[in-house]
């Protein structure tokens, strides 16, 4: 089943199983709204346990720096946030997290900040950053192509390449994470893959956690409908079996669910009535 499939089944099943419910002030927003309060916690662990797995999985961003700004910024309460449609969590993610031009800007705002802005061809710049900056640093290539020794007086001397590599990287990442802000837009090169220098393959780790989590509020959904069913079902089963007995406006008893306080009692029009206690 696809994502839109199942979003499409959740949004279905809230409605069927609250019209079964009758009279039911906001039911189905009711429904969904205790199946999202039980998802979220599992939510928010299944998130953070597929990113952090994604980093794992590609090395480029499991970079101290990069991986806090990432965790710190998933771990957002506000990533996970339900409809009775379910968790359309690359929305969130896009809002909070940012998206391609938020990334774009950054990248060129830290090329400005470190002056080198404009000076180099795409091209240049791809294959400079790969063979002077990220392979020394990260890959521990000890003699980048086309790199001189220093020389110092009469005598020459190795060059500290990894040491210079890792200090260009180091303050080329400080740069950009600093023109994103509270963000982590290279949320897209993880979850994507990306065309540069390290060609990181797609992790997927957006999809997979909201078709895990949409699953699970699907089950919750039915779950909390099915028990505030089992809850109320004595004063629906007296009801039905001598409806002709109350009147309509009639108060049958209160029921707790949840922590939620509800009024059950006979509608204008004769059905049973469900009203939440604010």
């Amino acid at each position: 089943m696809t994502i839109e499939q199942e979003l499409a089944f959740v949004a279905r099943s809230s409605a069927k199983l609250a019209r079964k419910l009758g009279d039911f002030d906001g039911s189905a927003d009711l429904i969904a709204n205790m199946a999202a309060e039980r998802t979220f916690e599992p939510a928010r662990a299944i998130l953070l346990a597929n990113l952090e797995n994604a980093i794992v999985d590609n090395k480029e961003f499991n970079w101290r720096p990069l991986r806090e700004r990432l965790l710190d910024v998933f771990s957002n309460p506000a990533m996970i946030t339900f409809t009775r449609d379910g968790l359309k969590l690359e929305r969130n993610v896009m809002k909070f997290a940012g998206g391609l031009s938020q990334l774009l800007a950054g990248i060129e705002g830290a090329r400005r900040e470190l002056g080198i802005g404009g000076r180099l061809s795409p091209e240049k710049a791809l294959e400079f950053w790969t063979q002077r900056i990220y392979r020394p640093a990260r890959e521990g290539l000890l003699i980048p192509r086309r790199f001189k020794k220093n020389i110092r007086g009469r005598n020459k001397t190795a060059f500290d390449y990894v040491g210079y590599a890792t200090m260009k990287y180091n303050t080329t990442i400080e740069a950009r994470l600093t023109s994103w802000g509270s963000q982590a837009p290279y949320w897209i090169w993880l979850d994507k893959g990306g065309g540069g220098y390290p060609p990181g393959k797609p992790t997927g780790f957006i999809f997979k956690s909201q078709e895990r989590i949409n699953s699970l509020f699907r089950a919750n959904i039915e779950a909390v409908a099915r028990e505030f069913s089992d809850a109320i079902s004595n004063e629906i089963s007296s009801f039905l079996r001598n409806p002709q007995s109350y009147e309509p406006g009639q108060f049958i008893d209160e029921v707790v669910f949840e922590g939620r306080r509800f009024r059950v009692g006979v509608s204008p029009t004769g059905e049973i009535s469900i009203r939440s206690i604010e």
